[in-house]
């Protein structure tokens, strides 16, 4: 074989390399897309929620609408709980601490608590309860409402209320994460029931 003959062989068989090598790259990174597409895809629509307003304590009205584009943790509770609001309240500020590091806090997601005793949750106590448990209000919600405007809130996300003899509450025990379209997308235990590492996981998927 002559020496242009070799040179031309060398040539096509590079292109073709190059050809192959590039596809596989392509199929890569379709590959990267794909998987995330369908992570994301497994976090089903539960419902699409209704738009509220209430008290937050900073004396602002909060609109749930105003954090579309913001995905959103919502925690139902009342401060005089003597177990389950408590340590949830505590997990979400470990949660919390978790989103700080990877950036997302408050820029792309967010947490809401909102207390269905508001004739003792004042805004004085909520501020309070928020200082206890080291929440960032920066990205934070404390919400508070009159009694008809809470069960309003409560009956769409699905939550039971009942208050007892010594005016404590029972109380559904469930709290919810909100894609930034406002559909409720999963709900989760409080509590020790909380999955961290799942609640952690599916934010982030949300938030990307």
């Amino acid at each position: 074989m002559s020496g242009d003959a070799q040179q031309q062989q060398g040539g096509a068989l590079q292109r073709h390399w190059f050809t192959v090598l590039a596809g596989v790259l392509i199929l890569a990174i379709v590959g990267v897309f794909g998987y995330n597409y369908m992570t994301k895809e497994q976090i089903p629509v539960m419902k699409a929620l209704n738009d509220f307003s209430l008290d937050n304590i900073n004396g602002s009205t909060y609109t749930f609408s105003e954090g579309k584009g913001k995905v959103r943790l919502v925690e139902f509770m009342f401060t005089n709980c003597p177990d389950i609001c408590p340590a949830t309240t505590y997990n979400m500020s470990k949660l919390q601490d978790q989103l700080k590091e990877k950036g997302l806090f408050g820029d792309k997601v967010e947490f809401v608590s909102i207390t269905f005793d508001p004739d003792f949750d004042t805004p004085e106590v909520l501020k309070a309860y928020a200082e206890k448990f080291k929440a960032d209000q920066s990205g934070w919600k404390f919400l508070r409402g009159d009694a008809q405007a809470i069960e309003k809130v409560t009956k769409d996300f699905g939550i039971a209320v009942m208050k007892q003899p010594d005016g404590s509450f029972a109380h559904t025990a469930r709290m919810f994460v909100v894609d930034e379209d406002g559909n409720m997308r999963r709900a989760y235990g409080m509590a020790a029931e909380m999955d961290m590492d799942q609640m952690m996981k599916e934010m982030v998927q949300l938030a990307d």
